[in-house]
């Protein structure tokens, strides 16, 4: 089963390694970017970690005094960024009691609330950029706080970054941050004349898999005037990516599979602790 997983792999993924760049061109992005925190959703799967709470699940706190939406925005400001916009909508009180407009981290941080209804990740990000909180002249990198990302090998904001502006040089106007493999949740078997040959043991399923970040260039931001309507929700992976990937306008940088978790239930939470608790012992 191994081998025809490797096999898998070769047919439907080829990520080279982004080149590094300079320090001019770094800091050029670093000054021309906001890095756009989605907090808006309900999170009704990560209600039975806060017990009904009003709280938003990304200003939940942590047993180590942090909160993922903190570990994201300390992510990123430890690597050079100052500019961040919060979407926020459900329990967004929460969101902004706990950090405020930043100052206390270091950083600038503005809202920009759903207009009267939850309008999906597409429409949150397009009402932020009529609203004038998102800059038509600015990068935007876009991360699901509750994707959280731990113990990279080297600093992430840089590494899909040069992801990026690698993608760019191939005319693209978006990049995806991407894990080339993910495990499969179930016992996996390879079945031959209704006989079961072999057995893997929550496999490594090698098919890219997308983490909730996504890196976006200022060309992007007539592609949200024309396809996204603040009276419908939507959100822009499942409207957007299929439309840039059919123009090969859609490029991707990779990150170990173990530096990242999708905190969205109990057990996902669970295995953020053991990972923060044991960073912090």
């Amino acid at each position: 089963m191994k081998k025809a997983l490797k096999e898998l792999k070769k047919k439907i993924s080829h990520i080279k390694k982004p080149k590094k760049i300079s320090e001019k061109e770094w800091k050029n992005f670093v000054d021309n970017t906001t890095v756009v925190l989605m907090a808006g959703g309900e999170s009704l799967r990560f209600t039975e970690v806060t017990n009904g709470a009003p709280v938003n699940k990304n200003a939940f706190l942590l047993p180590t005094r942090d909160t993922m939406i903190e570990m994201a925005i300390k992510l990123y400001r430890d690597a050079g960024f100052k500019n961040f916009v919060a979407l926020v909508f459900h329990n967004a009180t929460s969101i902004e009691k706990r950090i405020g407009d930043g100052s206390a981290l270091g950083v600038s941080i503005r809202y920009s609330y759903d207009p009267e209804k939850p309008v999906g990740k597409g429409g949150a990000i397009k009402n932020a950029i009529l609203n004038g909180t998102i800059s038509k002249q600015h990068h935007i990198i876009v991360h699901n706080p509750d994707d959280v990302i731990l113990d990279f090998p080297g600093s992430f904001p840089r590494h899909i970054i040069e992801g990026h502006i690698h993608s760019k040089k191939k005319r693209a106007l978006a990049t995806v941050v991407v894990v080339e493999e993910t495990p499969y949740s179930f016992t996996g078997m390879k079945i031959v004349n209704n006989i079961v040959s072999q057995i893997e043991m929550y496999p490594l399923i090698p098919i890219p898999t997308h983490i909730g970040v996504t890196i976006l260039s200022p060309e992007i931001f007539s592609y949200f005037d024309k396809y996204f309507d603040l009276n419908k929700k939507a959100d822009f992976e499942s409207v957007l990516f299929p439309i840039l990937a059919k123009k090969n306008k859609l490029g991707a940088v990779s990150i170990p599979a173990n530096c990242w978790i999708a905190v969205n239930n109990a057990k996902s939470y669970k295995e953020l602790l053991k990972r923060v608790i044991k960073g912090n012992s």
